[in-house]
């Protein structure tokens, strides 16, 4: 009888202990890059914009994104490529803020279009970038240095029928969470779309 009620009273001790030591573990997860990586992989495939804007910084990805653009854009040997990319950098806050309307409506199909004479502006970036023919098939080696974490974003192109991989920068927002900021090698698959587009036409 002694023995059964030790039992009796460890047993609901432990179960705290077990209950306390599993939510420090789920509560620590919740606060890794690993975790944010996550669920943006399951924002984009489910289309959860709400999930997506708390873990994409899309106002600074975007402003990036666009430095990056025209800063590549202004190197070509086109006319047009270089008037795009002034008009890109002297209308950078409000054609970011078109860039992310355009991304609700990715998500949210039902979202109200609202046309702009930014709209061609925006159309120039999505094909300069040929975001139209990427998805994204997986999130991986997410690592984390220094207060920052890199992702690497696999993504397949429809239209060259070709994987590429952006290493995305991660930082905390105000609340402590992990948000994605920044496309860091945006230029260099820039030329790597550029010379998967000329091996296609040969």
């Amino acid at each position: 009888m002694a023995r059964s009620s030790f039992w009796k009273k460890c047993i609901p001790v432990l179960l705290l202990v077990l209950a306390a030591a599993g939510g420090f573990y789920w509560f620590y997860w919740m606060r890794t890059p690993q975790y944010a990586a996550g669920e943006i992989y399951q924002a984009v495939t489910r289309k959860d914009y709400q999930l997506f804007r708390e873990r994409v910084d899309l106002d600074r990805v975007y402003g990036a994104a666009i430095d990056d653009l025209t800063d590549d854009a202004l190197r070509s040997d086109t006319d047009d490529h270089r008037l795009a990319a002034g008009l890109m950098r002297a209308l950078k806050k409000p054609l970011v803020d078109a860039m992310i309307r355009a991304t609700e409506r990715e998500f949210r199909p039902d979202a109200q279009a609202n046309p702009s004479l930014l709209t061609p502006l925006v159309d120039t970036a999505k094909t300069y970038v040929g975001s139209a023919a990427l998805s994204l098939t997986d999130i991986f080696d997410v690592q984390e240095k220094d207060g920052k974490a890199t992702a690497s974003v696999k993504l397949h192109d429809g239209e060259l029928d070709r994987d590429f991989t952006w290493k995305v920068l991660l930082e905390k927002d105000v609340n402590g969470n992990w948000t994605a900021v920044r496309v860091l090698n945006l230029r260099e698959y820039l030329d790597q779309r550029k010379a998967a587009i000329l091996d296609q036409k040969q």
